[in-house]
């Protein structure tokens, strides 16, 4: 039977209690219940020291305070932070407690208390050095004294800080996300009448230092959620794309993640970021796809050997990531470069998209219902002046699972094209991908000018032609190969 963990807490004490006794009198019986030993009525015998300042540790001694839940002064509740054993128990003195009896009490119901009174003392934190005239966001400043463990807060104007560290003789604080002039800088703490304020400064000056941003995103589509790292990204108060406000899922100060806002449709639309009282840093013209997308291939992630080359069929033939010519407009740094020497018919370069690419959706892209029934294959290419051939097989990789794209079609002068395949009814009656998805290219048996270039990256399927990027619908230029 599965223990609950408040059941197995009892069990434990329990079980302690009764080793306890068994090597006190290992011939006496023990015949009780969990619930019995669990109501054994504590009882406090001493404390010390007698007096004690708020935020120090007193020693409890008495009987069965193991079984402690909660320990007050007065009627202020103190932290327990140690059980040391059935006799002694170490409790921290609360910042708002005040001179009391000690008292403790139990899940059982049972209380016990102290006979003496606990003087609880209130030493003023006393500030040494010198406080600065002002900082940026972030920055820590540390301030050095005495009995500064004391202190319950600090604020800036009307901003609490983040305290990071504090001990008698030293206190670190983060300045808080407060842009501004002129602010007052108080430090709290407890005295025997209550929270009382110390002068830190009367003209602090707050400067916001410009969020840096390490990683623009290459590419935002609808389902994926948008991550970005950088420095002070805490500091961010908003962001718009294309006009729309986001909603921030995390943000920390070197992280941050959003996704785009249903409003925003396909295009490139520019990230806003607010920062500050009135600050701005502005991206311009990133990607954004409105609708399902499933990325394939891209060659910022896979290597150029996803194609493996056929040196029986062309000798001369080479491949590598990067050549001659600039990156296509998005996403990454890094393309597909193919230079094929040989005429020939026969495929030079291969690739299985079903066995390389990580993405397993490629085996649904032609179900019933899935990109709403328009599946559109899309891929940048640039062949620079020459005209491979391009054969996708989809299906199976018999002839009438083959489609060819040749001459002009695969032309795309010295420029980057968005090629466009509407993969619904591409091969007539298929409507399964089933095992197979292969893109080759070859140079045709009458190429006599070499090398002929290809070019490629970013392998996706979307819902829609994405004319918005310029993307060229071919689809109706692909021909049966024969």
């Amino acid at each position: 039977m599965k223990l609950q963990s408040k059941t197995f807490i009892r069990m434990c004490y329990a079980f302690a209690v009764l080793i306890c006794l068994a090597a006190c009198d290992a011939d006496t019986e023990v015949d009780q219940t969990v619930d019995e030993i669990l109501s054994a009525q504590p009882a406090i015998t001493s404390f010390s020291p007698a007096s004690a300042d708020i935020r120090s540790r007193v020693i409890v001694k008495g009987t069965y305070l193991n079984f402690a839940g909660k320990a007050y002064i007065g009627d202020t509740e103190c932290q327990i932070t140690q059980r040391v054993n059935g006799e002694t128990l170490e409790i921290e003195v609360a910042p708002e407690a005040k001179t009391g009896t000690l008292r403790i009490t139990t899940s059982a119901g049972k209380e016990a208390m102290s006979t003496e009174t606990l003087t609880v003392t209130y030493p003023e934190p006393q500030v040494r050095s010198a406080f600065p005239q002002g900082g940026m966001v972030n920055e820590n400043i540390v301030i050095e004294g005495t009995d500064l463990q004391t202190v319950n807060r600090i604020t800036f104007g009307d901003t609490e800080a983040i305290i990071q560290f504090r001990e008698a003789q030293a206190l670190v604080v983060s300045i808080p996300n407060n842009e501004g002039t002129g602010l007052p800088v108080n430090m709290y703490y407890n005295t025997a009448s209550g929270e009382t304020a110390l002068s830190l400064s009367q003209d602090f000056v707050i400067t916001i230092p410009t969020p840096v941003i390490d990683n623009w995103p290459q590419l935002m589509s609808r389902d994926n959620e948008v991550f970005i790292t950088g420095e002070d990204l805490n500091l961010i108060t908003g962001i718009s794309i294309g006009g729309e406000d986001v909603t921030i899922n995390t943000s920390s100060a070197t992280s941050l993640s959003f996704n785009v806002p249903a409003g925003v449709s396909t295009g490139y639309r520019d990230i806003t970021v607010n920062y500050g009282t009135d600050k701005q840093i502005v991206e311009e013209g990133i990607p954004y796809i409105n609708g399902q997308y499933e990325k394939y291939i891209e060659f910022d992630s896979d290597p150029e050997t996803v194609f493996v080359i056929d040196q029986s069929k062309d000798p001369g033939a080479v491949q590598q990531l990067n050549g001659n010519v600039e990156q296509p407009p998005f996403p990454g740094t890094s393309y597909y470069n193919l230079q094929m020497n040989t005429g020939t018919g026969s495929t030079i370069a291969r690739m299985r998209l079903h066995n390389e690419t990580a993405n397993d959706t490629w085996q649904q892209i032609l179900d019933a219902g899935n990109y709403g029934d328009n599946p559109v294959l899309h891929f940048w290419m640039n062949t620079e002046d020459t005209s491979p051939i391009l054969k996708l097989y989809i299906g199976g990789t018999s002839n009438a699972n083959r489609r060819e794209l040749s001459g002009d079609h695969t032309h795309t002068g010295g420029s980057w094209k968005l090629f466009a395949v509407r993969l619904k009814d591409f091969i007539p009656g298929l409507t399964s991908v089933g095992s197979a998805f292969e893109v080759r290219f070859n140079t045709g048996s009458g190429a006599a000018v070499f090398p002929v270039i290809v070019n490629m990256d970013w392998i996706i399927v979307t819902d829609k032609v994405l004319t918005e990027f310029g993307a060229e619908d071919v689809t109706d230029q692909f021909k049966p190969a024969g």
